[in-house]
C-alpha cells in the first residue's frame, strides 16, 4: 500500500473515530512504517513551523542559534516521547487482556496524537490563535474510540485502560518537556 491510501485510513479515523476504527484495517503498517514516513514528517513539520513560529516572535530579543537549538531539541523530545509512549502502551497491554503488540500500539498513538501536532503547528505559527489549543482535546476522543474498537479491551476494563494512557502520554509529555526543553529555554525563547 502506497502513503496516499494510508493517509485516507487516518482521515477516515481523524473524522469518524467510532466508525473509522472499526472499519480501517492497518495491517499492513508497523512500527517502523509509523516511525518513517508519516510521524517524521509530522515532526519535520513541526521542526520548521517552531523555527519560523518562534524567529517571527522572538528574533528581536533572542538569538537564532538559540531558536534553531530550541527546535532541534524539540523535534528530539518528541520523537523520544512517541517511542516512550508506545513502549509504555506495549507494556500495559497485557494487563488489559490485550495481546502485547507494537504495531497496533504505534497506530493508535500517531493517530491520536495527529490533532495535537496539529494544534502545535497552528500554535507555533500564529499565538495569537492560542484558543485552537482546543483542538488538541479531540485526541483522547480519538484514543478512547481506539482502545474500545481497535485494541478490543473489554467494555470494563475499558475506561481505566483509557485513563493511564492518558495519563502516561500527559505526564510523559510534561517530565520531557520539563526536563530538557524548558530549563534551558524558558528564558531565552
Amino acid at each position: 500500500m502506497n502513503i496516499k491510501e494510508h493517509t485516507d485510513k487516518f482521515i477516515k479515523v481523524l473524522l469518524n473515530p467510532a466508525i473509522g476504527w472499526k472499519n480501517t484495517n492497518f495491517s499492513e503498517l508497523s512500527y517502523k512504517n509509523i516511525i518513517f514516513p508519516y510521524l517524521s514528517g509530522i515532526l519535520i513539520i513541526c521542526f520548521l513551523s517552531r523555527i519560523i513560529g518562534k524567529s517571527l516572535t522572538y528574533l528581536s530579543i533572542s538569538s537564532i542559534q538559540y531558536i534553531v537549538l530550541y527546535a532541534i531539541l524539540s523535534f528530539f523530545v518528541d520523537y523520544l516521547f512517541f517511542i516512550g509512549v508506545v513502549f509504555s502502551i506495549k507494556i500495559l497491554m497485557p494487563y488489559y487482556d490485550v495481546n502485547p503488540d507494537k504495531d497496533k500500539a504505534s497506530i493508535v498513538l500517531f493517530i491520536t496524537l495527529i490533532p495535537f501536532y496539529a494544534s502545535v503547528i497552528i500554535l507555533n505559527l500564529f499565538p495569537s490563535l492560542f484558543f485552537l489549543a482546543v483542538i488538541s482535546l479531540y485526541s483522547f476522543y480519538i484514543l478512547y474510540c481506539g482502545t474500545l474498537h481497535y485494541f478490543k479491551v473489554n467494555k470494563i476494563k475499558q475506561i481505566i485502560f483509557f485513563t493511564v494512557t492518558s495519563l502516561i502520554i500527559i505526564g510523559l509529555y510534561l517530565i520531557l518537556h520539563f526536563t530538557i526543553i524548558y530549563p534551558f529555554f524558558e528564558y531565552l525563547i
